[in-house]
């Protein structure tokens, strides 16, 4: 990096943005309560700083634009704006945290009962520890995680590392074939043209969505869906009024159903489960317990 980079300043970058923003030097100043002449010299430092020249007037007009090389520094400040706003989102996160405050977990509903299996171990093994459970799509747990807004996180992401999270393995949750009577699914577990000629129903959205039809896709196959959610007995009651056959991560499958599930491990992969949290981020140590506590559930599953 040239020396000159050195002087570049955070309210600097704030000056580029608000002209790109308005394209104006006057509204941009009252946009962020400096005078104009203010606002001038920030642009001035920074293209000293920088070596180019980053706003282009036009002659006689008060309307700017960035130039080429400012389009590109504003695409670089407002990822440095994001990072920002993420650490001091973490450190004020960090800040409240210790051994009396609760712990804020979030899943997916696909994995509700894991969820209910960390509340009741929990308040078994240490009742002072409260957690305080809630439902997030995948696809929002690591930006939660990020920012302080949630603790820990029980995921089917993989890898972890690729959504900048780290974690401990909970469990392998096979899929399986769900039908009011096992003749209705007789050889579907393991002939996918025949599992896609029957009426299925199946999660709506998540990584379990994206392999069933990701599944499909690849054998160029249109199955037809009764009923896609994520509402796990809305799709088991599918079942029982002999209305769809269900294709399910076995964990969300009523024990009424328990004995009519084939499995799909011919046809799909288990889903990975982990208890996850931001990559190096530093947990409470209620928050370490109740990690403990998830990863615990691998060995009770496998009992089971």
């Amino acid at each position: 990096m040239g020396d000159g980079w050195h002087g570049v300043e955070l309210r600097h970058l704030a000056a580029l943005a608000a002209i790109a923003r308005t394209n104006s030097f006057i509204r941009a100043a009252h946009s962020l309560g400096y005078t104009q002449s203010a606002i001038g010299a920030q642009i001035a430092s920074l293209e000293r700083a920088v070596g180019v020249k980053l706003v282009s007037r036009e002659r006689g007009s008060r309307y700017v634009t960035l130039t080429g090389e400012g389009e590109i520094l504003l695409c670089h400040a407002t990822a440095v704006g994001n990072e920002l706003e993420r650490a001091r989102a973490r450190l004020a996160a960090a800040s409240s945290r210790g051994a009396g405050t609760a712990v804020r977990l979030a899943a997916s509903r696909s994995l509700a009962p894991l969820v209910a299996a960390v509340l009741s171990l929990t308040r078994r093994d240490l009742p002072t520890v409260q957690v305080l459970a809630r439902e997030m799509p995948d696809e929002r747990l690591a930006l939660g995680l990020e920012s302080g807004e949630i603790d820990l996180a029980l995921t089917t992401v993989a890898p972890l590392a690729a959504a900048r999270m780290e974690g401990e393995p909970v469990c392998a949750d096979s899929y399986v074939l769900v039908s009011s009577t096992v003749h209705d699914a007789a050889c579907a577990e393991r002939d996918l043209d025949a599992l896609a000629r029957l009426p299925l129903a199946a999660l709506a959205t998540g990584a379990s969505a994206r392999a069933i039809d990701d599944l499909f896709a690849s054998a160029r196959l249109q199955p037809s869906f009764v009923m896609r959610s994520d509402d796990g007995p809305m799709l088991n009651s599918l079942v029982r009024q002999r209305m769809a056959v269900a294709i399910l991560p076995r964990m969300l499958v009523s024990d009424d159903l328990t004995a009519r599930a084939l499995p799909l491990d011919n046809l799909l992969l288990p889903r990975q489960v982990s208890i996850a949290w931001a990559a190096g981020g530093e947990l409470s140590t209620n928050a370490k317990f109740v990690a403990g506590v998830a990863s615990r559930l691998t060995a009770l599953r496998t009992a089971a």
